[in-house]
Formats: structure tokens, sequence, C-alpha cells
């Protein structure tokens, strides 16, 4: 059923995609941009202005050296490990401008964590989410230096959990159903605004602030979930004649795709280079910086993860 209503959305959306282009798209600005300002794009921060692009994330990342309790069986304990955890990223996101006001956007978007050598496998498993969204981008007010933006949107994801030491759990206290993986199901409705400000042809100022509610990857329970997120971003090209352009963000977010089956919430810091001598594509590399809670290690986590994005404008 929910596949049927995401085709007709779809189809609804193409329909309107032949009528909207009687607007005027060559006074369409390609690469975002106010008051002389490039803007930088951003994994975690997502733009606010109303245009045509494709966009697509690759991340990897890895834990600090984790110390890890096993499971207590009488005077003995098993699995209790030294290790890392690994995570990766994908993110891909087609966004298209139907008038100067209103844009759709679709993504489609995998995550995951995996232990590093056997140990951690056999402790945390094997996690990964997989999933999109379809929203639309609705322009609220634009001046010479300010632009913000509303988002509705609508995201089915789902979380496929193998858990080994958990399965052990069960079995020692004699659950009547021990299972192994979990294929958990999420549809979350979103509402949100975004923001950006430039200061004078070098400086800009960008922020984004999501709202959720629906389905959890705990079975049968829905929750809410929040994002907030601001970066500031510095280009060399308009005074010092460098396509280079430098960003420092910082994200609280709990939405599953980054947290989760863990519950709670992560903070997220970001330092972002990128090339910004094109107004048709940007070429980024992005450092985050951040912790999670990980259920199976009392003290929170800490992840560093590289990613690589590349934008382009249409």
């Amino acid at each position: 059923m929910l596949k049927r209503i995401y085709l007709l959305i779809i189809m609804v959306l193409c329909a309107g995609l032949v009528t909207a282009q009687s607007t005027d798209l060559s006074r369409e600005q390609k690469a975002p941009s106010l008051n002389g300002h490039k803007f930088l794009t951003s994994t975690y921060l997502k733009s606010s202005f109303i245009s045509t692009s494709f966009m697509a994330h690759v991340g990897f990342g890895t834990t600090s050296v984790l110390e890890v309790p096993g499971i207590q069986i009488g005077d003995y304990e098993i699995f209790d490990f030294q290790g890392q955890i690994l995570f990766f990223d994908l993110d891909v996101q087609y966004q298209q401008r139907f008038t100067p006001w209103l844009a759709m956007y679709l993504s489609v978007k995998a995550a995951g964590r995996v232990g590093s050598d056997v140990s951690t496998i056999l402790v945390d498993g094997v996690n990964t989410l997989s999933g999109g969204d379809i929203g639309w981008l609705i322009n609220i007010v634009q001046t010479e230096k300010f632009n913000l933006a509303g988002t509705v949107s609508l995201s089915n994801l789902t979380g496929s959990f193998i858990n080994i030491s958990g399965y052990m759990e069960e079995l020692i206290d004699n659950e009547p159903y021990p299972t192994v993986s979990k294929v958990v199901p999420a549809l979350i409705a979103r509402v949100g605004l975004r923001g950006a400000y430039a200061f004078n042809p070098s400086y800009g100022l960008q922020l984004n602030l999501d709202y959720g509610y629906g389905e959890s990857f705990e079975r049968d329970n829905s929750k809410s979930f929040f994002m907030f997120g601001i970066m500031g971003d510095l280009d060399f090209n308009p005074k010092r004649n460098v396509p280079l352009g430098l960003g420092l963000g910082y994200t609280l977010s709990s939405a599953p795709e980054i947290v989760m089956n863990e519950g709670g919430s992560s903070n997220l810091f970001v330092g972002r280079i990128a090339y910004t001598g094109s107004e048709d594509f940007e070429l980024g590399l992005q450092l985050t910086y951040y912790d999670l809670e990980l259920s199976r290690v009392e003290e929170r986590s800490f992840i560093t993860k590289v990613m690589l994005s590349f934008t382009f404008y249409f």
C-alpha cells in the first residue's frame, strides 16, 4: 500500500513538472548565493534555496577504541572485548524546482555500522538502515541578504539489526522466541525550516530546524525526532580570487538515520572544505566528529567520519 502511495505522489509531481516548465528558467540562479556570497552545502545541513540540483554524499568513519563488557554467566564473562566499530553513509538527493517559490526533492539513503573484527561483530552485530525521503521545499521570504524556506516531507526507512549477543542473552533468559535478526520499518512525517544569511560576499551563515513524528526502530513504538543545525562558511573567491570555501558547523540530532535504534541524541561537529570556483557544481570534503550512545558500551562512543560530496546545479 505504501509503495502505491509513493508511486501516486511521484506521478502527480511529474505531471506538475510538465506544466511548471513554463516558468522563465533563464533567470534561475544555479549555485545558491545571496549578496554575492556562495553558500556551501553540507551532509547534515540542507540548502534553503529553490533550485534544481543533484547531490551525493559518501562517508566512512570509525570509533575510538572501545571497551565493551561481556555477558555474565555465573562467575564467567564472555564476549567482552576491545575494538572499534566502522560506520558508512550514502545519501543521494535530486531536487526539482517548479516555480521560484516551490521545489520538490527525492532522496535515497543508506547507513550502517559493523565491527572491525569478529569480536566486535559478535557483540555489536551488523546494523544497517536504508530508505528515502520525498518532500517539498517552500520559499517563505527572500531578501538581498536573507533567505528562509519551509519543508514538509515523508521518510520511509527500514532498519536491519543482527544482534548475536542479544540472541545469546535471550537464550540464557529463556525467552520463548529468541531471534538473531530484526527488520523494522519506520514511516516518519517531518516539517522544518531552513535559513541562510549572507553578511557580505565572503561570509555566510546557514540554519536548519526539523521536527518529525512517526514510527521508531523499536517495534510498536512511535516517537518524535528533532534536528537543529547551524554552519558558518567563508568563501575566499570574492576577495582573494581563490576558489576555496571553508565551513564550520554544529548539529544536534535524534534522527534515526544517525542514532539508529539506540535512542537519545548526538552532537555533531562539522568541518568542511570545498571548491567554489564553479556556478555549476561544488566538490567538497567533510570531517565530522560526533558522539553516539551504543547499547553495548557503558560510556558514550565518539566517531570520526570523513565524507566526500558533490553537488551539481542545473
